[in-house]
């Protein structure tokens, strides 16, 4: 009896690099992974700012590791606000 659950309900789970756009589900707020200390990601705005620490649990990718571009910077703004209309805006 396999008795590991969270394998079966997240097979291959995200793994935050530094670099990688990211929306935090606990913030709703979308930053670029600097680190990683502990258990816990850091992240800062993707205008500059002040980071913040995160759950890796709670991190979606929305734009991994490419060059910040604008092309780039739409897109992310693109996906995060489709995530947000899903969501009602919340």
């Amino acid at each position: 009896m396999n008795l590991d659950l969270d394998e079966n309900v997240h097979p291959h789970p995200y793994v935050p690099a530094p670099g990688d756009v990211v929306l935090d589900a606990a913030t709703h707020k979308v930053g670029r992974v600097m680190d990683q200390l502990c258990q816990l990601v850091q992240l800062r705005p993707l205008g500059g700012g002040l980071e913040w620490d995160a759950s890796p649990h709670d991190l979606t990718p929305v734009l991994a590791a490419e060059p910040r571009t604008a092309d780039a910077l739409r897109a992310a703004v693109a996906q995060v606000n489709a995530v947000s209309r899903r969501n009602g805006g919340a």
